[in-house]
C-alpha cells in the first residue's frame, strides 16, 4: 500500500489571513490534478506564531475562513487535508486545534495541542487550553496519529499511539530556527523507537522582531532515514511513502513485540545509596 503526501511549508503574513490563504494556494496550483492522498500544513499556518494575537485571531468552526479554505482545498484537490491548526473559540476557552477534512469538503474531526509551549518568551499557556484526547485517522488500510509541535518532546505520546496500531506519525510545526538539532533528533527517534514514519509540516520565515520558524519540514521512514526535506524556502513537496516499510521492518526486527507491554509507572524500582 503506497501514500502520497503532499506537505506545505508556509510562512504565515501576520495580520493578513486572506493573503495567506492567497500564498498557500499559489504554492499548491502546480500540483492540481495529481493523485494526492494526503494535503498537510503547519501549525497555526495562517495566523502565525504570535501568541498575543491568538484570541483576536481566533475562531469558531462553525464560522471560521481557515476552514471554508481547507474545504476548497480538500475539494479542490480532491484528498484528505490535514489542515495544521487554527486558534479555535469555544465560549471562553481557547485551543490550538487541528481539523481534518475529507476530499467531500466535510470536518471529520479535530485534535487539539496536548503540550502547550511557554518558555523563551512564548506564553502560549497564557493564551490556550490543553486538548486531553489523542486522535487516529483510521483509513482502512492504516492508522495516523496526530500531533501539534511541542507534542514532540513527549514520547509518551507516540508511544501510545504506535500501541493502537499507528504506522504514520503526523507532526504540524512552528518550531523556532534556534533547535534545528532538537528538531532532527527527536523526530527521527519517534519514527525509529516505534517503527512508524513521520510527516512533519513546519512554517517557515520570519516571525517577528528576530524570531524566526525554521523551515525543514520532511519526511522520515520508520528506519529514520529523512527521504524528503524542504531547507528554509517557502515551498512544499509530493513524495510516496510505502506501508510495506513499516512491515517488512516489523517483521525482520520486532522491536515492538519486544516491548514489555506495561505501565512502567507500576514497576518496582530501588534505590542504591553509593555514598556515605
Amino acid at each position: 500500500m503506497k501514500l502520497k503526501f503532499l506537505v506545505v511549508q508556509n510562512n504565515a503574513i501576520i495580520g493578513n489571513k486572506d493573503a495567506t490563504f492567497a500564498n498557500v494556494y499559489n504554492m499548491l496550483e502546480r500540483y492540481n490534478g495529481e493523485q494526492i492522498d494526503f494535503i498537510v500544513l503547519p501549525e497555526v499556518w495562517s495566523v502565525g506564531w504570535y501568541c498575543q494575537n491568538f484570541k483576536s485571531e481566533a475562531e469558531t468552526i462553525e464560522n471560521s475562513s481557515t476552514i471554508d479554505f481547507l474545504k476548497n482545498i480538500a475539494q479542490t484537490f480532491k484528498t484528505t487535508v490535514i489542515g495544521g491548526t487554527f486558534i479555535q473559540k469555544l465560549d471562553n476557552v481557547y485551543k490550538n486545534t487541528c481539523p481534518v477534512i475529507s476530499p467531500k469538503g466535510k470536518l471529520l474531526t479535530t485534535y487539539d495541542k496536548m503540550h502547550l509551549f511557554s518558555h523563551k518568551g512564548s506564553e502560549e499557556n497564557k493564551y490556550i487550553s490543553t486538548g486531553n484526547e489523542l486522535k487516529i485517522l483510521d483509513t482502512g488500510h492504516t492508522k495516523i496519529g496526530l500531533s501539534i509541535c511541542y507534542d514532540i518532546r513527549f514520547p509518551e505520546v507516540y508511544r501510545e499511539y504506535s500501541k493502537a496500531g499507528v504506522e504514520i506519525f503526523v507532526n504540524m510545526a512552528a518550531w523556532s530556527n534556534k533547535k534545528l538539532e532538537h528538531w532532527n533528533i527527536m523526530h527521527r527517534a519517534r519514527a525509529i523507537e516505534n517503527q512508524c514514519f513521520m510527516v512533519v509540516a513546519d512554517q517557515t520565515g520570519k516571525i517577528k522582531n528576530n524570531e524566526h520558524n525554521l523551515g525543514h519540514s520532511m519526511i522520515i521512514n520508520p528506519w529514520g532515514d529523512i527521504i524528503a526535506m524542504l531547507n528554509e524556502e517557502e515551498d512544499c513537496f509530493l513524495c510516496e511513502i510505502d506501508l510495506n516499510e513499516v512491515k517488512e521492518l516489523r517483521n525482520s526486527f520486532p522491536l515492538i513485540a519486544n516491548r514489555r507491554d506495561l505501565s512502567f509507572e507500576s514497576f518496582k524500582y530501588k534505590e542504591i545509596k553509593i555514598y556515605e
